[in-house]
């Protein structure tokens, strides 16, 4: 079964979505040299003060840019309002399981996730066993990718926090890996 893409701009009906309005003018009325004229002068950027995330196993320079889009996506204050209720909660969903991981393991006695997943992960950190980090915040920065569909707006979504290695912040401050 074939998916339908959702266009951001023109919606379900084909026309114009309202907060797209004036880019969709701009757009309409720019060069197609300007975007990638900016296009080059983010990614540069972007390498510039490594805005980078690495992987691994492909070959290659393994450090690559992060997926960005010069075209931003544009949402109404109702949409605001229901996409930052789901990130605010993930982000929570995130912190409570780090804060399981490393104190009572309730996930690891339901059987939901093996104890060897998380202890012979390179990122956990043993030190961190029974240590209540301020306001319970271990994952400072989540960065959360949403994805749009026909039939809702924002069904799914990719988690790109490294929940393990984010309890390294154990004061308040980022500590690297």
């Amino acid at each position: 079964m074939a998916r339908e893409a959702f266009d951001e701009m023109t919606g379900f009906d084909g026309t114009c979505r309202t907060p797209y309005k004036n880019l969709r003018d701009w757009l309409n009325s720019t060069p197609d040299e300007i975007f990638d004229l900016k296009r080059q002068e983010a990614e540069l950027l972007f390498r510039r003060i490594g805005i980078t995330f690495a992987v691994y196993g492909e070959g290659g320079d393994p450090e690559r840019l992060i997926p960005f889009d010069i075209i931003p996506r544009v949402l109404d204050s109702k949409e605001w309002s229901f996409l930052s209720r789901g990130l605010e909660q993930r982000v929570k969903a995130l912190n409570a399981f780090i804060a399981d991981v490393y104190h009572a393991r309730d996930i690891v006695r339901a059987g939901i996730v093996p104890e060897s997943l998380i202890l012979l992960n390179e990122s956990f950190q043993p030190e961190m066993l029974d240590f209540d980090v301020p306001k319970g915040v271990y994952t400072h920065i989540a960065g959360i990718d949403m994805t749009s569909a026909v039939k809702t707006r924002f069904p799914e979504d990719r988690r790109n926090a490294n929940p393990i290695k984010a309890a390294n912040c154990s004061s308040g401050g980022a500590r690297s890996a």
